[in-house]
């Protein structure tokens, strides 16, 4: 299970994202960030998220157990890093369950954005500089995934 850091409740596997709605994972430890980011994406109705992570052992003991089309990875998190969280989504034994992975965080730094591509990162962004660009991939993405029926796994 996994404790909803936006309204301090737990999100089980069997919370049910509506029918056309992205199911979407977090990783990140700013309520702010966590927040902005809810609140930007409520108004299209393509992304619900349904998984909270502060640090990057919650995430992966939240990725063992559920799979999602889409994530979002801050790099620098309470304890662990994002880099930790796309590791464990590299490895082989992962194949099939992979979502889609988004990185935004405030280090942006090019040997970050190679590393990060190499662990299959398909977007990266700087929270300061481009964050409604990510929010606006984030809602184009979700829709690509929808109309590949692909909303939850």
């Amino acid at each position: 299970m996994a404790v909803n850091l936006i309204e301090g409740r737990t999100a089980r596997a069997d919370d049910a994202t509506p029918e056309g709605v992205v199911d979407v994972m977090l990783v990140e430890d700013s309520a702010l960030i966590r927040e902005a980011l809810v609140d930007a994406c409520a108004a299209s109705g393509k992304v619900a998220f349904s998984a909270f992570a502060a640090t990057a052992r919650e995430a992966v003991d939240i990725l063992r157990d559920r799979t999602f089309p889409l994530i979002i990875i801050d790099l620098e998190l309470m304890e662990g890093t994002g880099f930790d969280v796309l590791t464990f989504l590299a490895q082989p034994e992962q194949e099939g369950r992979r979502p889609v992975r988004m990185v935004l965080t405030n280090h942006a730094f090019a040997l970050y954005e190679k590393r990060a591509r190499m662990l299959g990162v398909e977007y990266f962004f700087d929270k300061s500089l481009h964050f409604d660009e990510a929010v606006s991939t984030l809602e184009k993405e979700a829709a690509r995934l929808a109309a590949l029926g692909r909303t939850t796994h």
